[in-house]
């Protein structure tokens, strides 16, 4: 009797934050879409990501493990049932392989850009961040002319609309200066210049 009373808060509470969670999540990814959307690409720091990485990964894993566990439980309970059709037995043994990763995915991109990206939009100001180039592609549906920058997350890292002139003196490994409204943790890409 004790136990059930100790357990119901819990049940109560944990519907309540893991809605919060998603909450916030779907705010700050709308942000990120948004800026990229409308030419402000954000990037976090170098130094930012490689200072917070392991404290990223140690969160997107037990995400992405219990995605897992979740989805191998939906798939037994699919296998178990007597009226379930082969594309449904399909799906689930597909979402068993590839929701776990793109979850983990998601939710270290996540940690590693929402301090920097809500500072910068709340308290930036003009800000030079150096980089690394990873590669330089060409233009491509969504982002026309992009430079890649190496070390940064999913969802960042990627720069649209950078004039060919200029990406013809860029390979990978060269140092660029990005200049926009940021803090030191990262920025809201405006312009782009070789390192001297």
């Amino acid at each position: 009797m004790g136990e059930a009373v100790v357990r119901r808060p819990f049940r109560r509470l944990l519907p309540r934050v893991f809605i919060f969670c998603l909450f916030g999540f779907a705010i700050h990814s709308l942000i990120l879409l948004e800026a990229t959307t409308f030419g402000y690409s954000f990037v976090p720091s170098q130094a930012y990501v490689s200072s917070h990485d392991m404290i990223a990964k140690s969160v997107a894993i037990p995400v992405g493990c219990l995605i897992l566990a979740l989805c191998c439980r939906k798939f037994a309970k699919d296998l178990q049932s007597p009226n379930v059709s082969g594309k449904t037995l399909f799906l689930s043994g597909f979402g068993i392989l590839v929701l776990p990763l793109i979850s983990g995915v998601i939710v270290r991109a996540t940690i590693l850009t929402v301090c920097p990206l809500w500072s910068a939009a709340l308290i930036g100001q003009n800000t030079q961040l150096e980089f690394s180039v990873d590669y330089v592609e060409g233009p491509s549906f969504r982002c026309p002319d992009r430079v890649n920058l190496a070390g940064m997350p999913t969802m960042t890292g990627t720069l649209c609309g950078v004039a060919d002139d200029f990406r013809k003196k860029l390979y990978h490994g060269v140092r660029v200066v990005l200049t926009g409204r940021g803090t030191a943790d990262g920025l809201f890409v405006a312009g782009i210049d070789v390192a001297h």
